[in-house]
């Protein structure tokens, strides 16, 4: 069945989303001894750096929160999607389960699921422990096309040959997490969520998280967590402070200092000069390379940095394809400026932070409100399933008509020169392809949306999905009669589709 999108270009007021923020204390640079300026410098830093979209940006020290960026149209209760740091959540329930006594680092991986079982077991698989795959040290070569195509994971990977002994080799694997996740599923009868929200996330008030499911209902566990951006500075000062939280010890101290070390050296090479991808692993924390620091770390530049040296918590989310140059914006403009002791009050440096930070936004489209055009594009066959799009500019309100092939209907406000907010019934735009992928999700998400001329005869709109991670540029040219369309992932391929006017 036609589905249909109605895209309305017209200024409003941002919708105000109820969401847990502010919980952690408020301070400033100064006052927690990190010069103003350094701050200043990561913050333009991150803002400057070429094909990337910086969504949000905390800075944590001595447990207060100095510094924060949410650039325009992402705001600080948007929830984000975590891709990969979402394994850091995984290791601390595997870590729990085994103070509960549910669990033990040694127990087998198969003896869990035996009714799974389809093959002989081999002497690897059957020497697999829940260490090894903490430490993405399964022994079976990664498979990043099997949740694409599979309707029962854990059965599926278990089949899989263990081609290298377990424990011996890192070999990263998105799977390994997932099989975490079942484990912990079938030891606690609660689903990895369920279970971190009782554990975790309760004590230290995160009440807006979800996250998405295998076909069969186990949270994915290597990806698809969706937090906000303070629940990671929580994540990062829970780390930072070996699983106690205002002195209740959630996580076992002796776990998560294991988690945060070198285990396993997570394709380090003596040939290769240090970068933050060759320092090392441990349960599901990457190591650092600033002395003693480590992360967790997702795709497209999810990160929560913490350096215990300097009782700080940096946490970055956006879309940017290699992150080490955001990690870089760490080392080399914020690290220089911490202090061991409180500075004296920067008032004019603050205030100018305090200026960058509220009027940081991405880039809007640049040109004129432009006249009207009521006419009808209908598109030739594109990899956006998109049908046609009528545009239609009547006085103040103007309105993008867009019929796809299979997608729920929306209604999104559109500013001109201004970002408007719109709550989705349908799905943005994702980079992964698993089977159920966005299953688990329990709201919707949020498209903001703005619009511009950039000459008589080409238009040009841009939508961010504000409470994931993904968005969508059109650009129409009437001249040659075509639209450009491309989602902003990076290394996203432009699609550009020819259209007939009716």
């Amino acid at each position: 069945m036609m589905k249909r999108l109605l895209i309305i270009l017209l200024a409003s007021v941002p919708l105000l989303v109820a969401a847990q923020v502010g919980d952690l204390p408020r301070s400033t640079p100064a006052a927690e001894g990190i010069s103003t300026q350094a701050v200043i410098n990561m913050m333009d830093s991150l803002m400057a750096l070429p094909e990337c979209d910086i969504h949000h940006v905390m800075v944590v020290r001595h447990g207060k929160v100095v510094a924060e960026l949410h650039p325009t149209p992402f705001r600080a209760e948007d929830s984000h999607t975590l891709y990969s740091a979402s394994k850091t959540f995984t290791s601390l329930a595997v870590g729990i389960a085994i103070d509960e006594n549910l669990l033990r680092l040694d127990d087998r991986v198969m003896t869990f699921f035996p009714e799974k079982r389809t093959i002989p077991v081999s002497d690897n698989m059957a020497a697999m422990t829940v260490r090894d795959l903490l430490m993405m040290a399964s022994g079976v070569k990664p498979d990043w096309t099997m949740r694409n195509n599979s309707m029962d994971w854990v059965k599926d990977w278990l089949a899989k040959p263990v081609e290298d002994k377990p424990g011996s080799l890192f070999q990263y694997d998105s799977m390994c997490t997932f099989m975490l996740s079942a484990i912990v599923q079938r030891v606690t009868g609660y689903t990895m969520l369920e279970y971190l929200q009782k554990k975790l996330f309760a004590p230290m008030h995160i009440t807006v998280a979800d996250w998405e499911t295998s076909p069969d209902g186990i949270n994915t566990g290597g990806w698809g967590l969706r937090v906000q951006a303070e629940t990671m500075a929580k994540l990062g000062l829970l780390l930072l402070n070996k699983g106690n939280w205002n002195g209740e010890q959630l996580v076992n101290a002796d776990y998560v200092t294991q988690a945060c070390s070198r285990l396993i050296d997570g394709g380090a090479k003596t040939t290769v000069p240090p970068t933050d991808g060759n320092q090392g692993y441990g349960y599901q924390v990457w190591q650092s390379k600033w002395p003693g620091s480590y992360r967790a770390d997702g795709a497209m530049g999810q990160y929560t940095v913490v350096v215990p040296q300097e009782d700080l918590v940096v946490v970055i989310l956006g879309m940017k394809l290699y992150g080490h140059e955001e990690l870089a914006c760490i080392w080399n403009q914020l690290m220089p400026g911490m202090k061991a002791a409180p500075l004296q009050p920067e008032k004019k440096l603050q205030k100018k932070l305090e200026k960058l930070c509220a009027k940081a936004e991405l880039q809007l489209p640049k040109g004129k409100k432009g006249k009207g055009l009521g006419k009808m594009l209908h598109l030739a066959s594109n990899k956006f399933g998109i049908r046609q799009i009528g545009l239609f500019e009547n006085g103040p309100v103007s309105t993008m008509e867009v019929e796809y092939e299979v997608q729920d209907s929306e209604a999104f406000t559109m500013g001109y020169n201004a970002w408007c907010y719109t709550p989705m019934s349908g799905l943005p735009y994702y980079s992964i392809n698993a089977i159920n992928r966005m299953k688990g999700f329990n709201h919707g998400f949020t498209a903001a949306a703005a619009y511009a001329w950039t000459s008589p005869t080409k238009l040009e709109v841009r939508v961010h999905f504000v409470d994931w991670i993904s968005g969508l540029l059109f650009s129409f040219d009437f001249d040659r009669n075509e639209v450009t369309i491309c989602d902003t992932y990076p290394n996203s391929t432009p699609a550009t589709i020819p259209f007939t006017i009716q």
